[in-house]
C-alpha cells in the first residue's frame, strides 16, 4: 500500500467502503428492519381477503290466529248474533274486526258482518273506526257503504256531521248509502241536509236514495 507521501497531490483517498464491507452493512440494515417490523401476523392476509357476509333476512312468519280472532270468526259465521255476544269480547275485538274486513281469506258475507258487528261492540273506538272505513277511498265500496249504515247505528245523531260530509263523496254508491243512513236517523238536521243536496245531485240512483231518505226522515 503506498504511503501518504507517495500519493499524488490533489488526489483525496476514497471514502466508499470496500465491497465486502458494503455487503456486511446491507445485511445488518436488513436484519434491523426485520427486527423493527415485529412479527408478521398470519391472519393479516386472511383479513384482507375476507368480505362481510350478506345479512340474511329472517323468514316472514304469518301471524298465528289468536283466540279472540277465532271467536270473532265463529260469531261471524252465524247469520245473526246479538250485540251482547260482541260486547262480552270487550274493546280488544275492535281492531280484530277491522282487520277481518280487509282479510281476503274471509268470505264476503263474514267481512260485511264484521263491519256491522263494530256497531254492536260497546267500545269508544268503534265509532271512529267505522268513520275511518267510510271515509277511506282506498277501501272497497261494499265495506264503505256498510260502514256508513253501521256508523249511524253506532253513534246515532252524533254521526250526522260525518255522514252529511259524505253526501259529496265521489263514489255514487257511497252517496246513496249515506243518504239512506241519514234518513234512518231522521230529524230536522237530516231533512235539511238531504233537501240541500237533492237539487244539486245529478245521478238518478243517488237522487232516488235522497228521496227515500227524506221519506224515512219524515216525523
Amino acid at each position: 500500500m503506498p504511503s501518504p507521501s507517495s500519493r499524488p497531490r490533489g488526489v483525496r483517498p476514497s471514502l466508499a467502503p470496500s465491497r465486502p464491507a458494503l455487503s456486511r452493512w446491507v445485511g445488518l440494515f436488513g436484519l434491523a428492519a426485520l427486527a423493527g417490523a415485529g412479527p408478521v401476523s398470519e391472519a393479516a392476509p386472511a383479513r384482507a381477503n375476507v368480505q362481510a357476509a350478506p345479512a340474511t333476512s329472517l323468514p316472514q312468519v304469518a301471524p298465528v290466529p289468536g283466540p279472540l280472532r277465532d271467536e270473532a270468526l265463529r260469531l261471524l259465521a252465524q247469520p245473526s248474533v246479538r250485540g251482547m255476544a260482541w260486547s262480552r269480547l270487550g274493546p280488544e275485538v275492535v281492531p280484530v274486526l277491522a282487520a277481518l274486513t280487509e282479510d281476503p281469506s274471509v268470505p264476503d258475507a263474514q267481512r260485511m258482518r264484521a263491519v256491522t258487528a263494530l256497531s254492536l261492540v260497546e267500545a269508544p273506538q268503534a265509532g271512529p273506526t267505522l268513520q275511518a272505513m267510510m271515509e277511506d277511498p282506498q277501501r272497497p265500496a261494499d265495506v264503505r257503504t256498510r260502514a256508513a249504515a253501521a256508523l249511524g247505528q253506532c253513534l246515532g245523531f252524533e254521526a250526522v256531521t260525518a255522514l252529511r260530509a259524505r253526501l259529496e263523496d265521489q263514489d255514487v254508491r257511497i252517496r246513496a248509502a249515506v243518504a239512506q243512513a241519514l234518513g234512518r236517523l231522521g230529524g230536522q238536521q237530516v231533512r235539511e241536509a238531504l233537501e240541500e243536496r237533492l237539487p244539486r245531485e245529478e245521478v238518478p240512483q243517488v237522487r232516488e236514495a235522497l228521496q227515500q231518505g227524506l221519506t224515512l226522515a219524515e216525523p
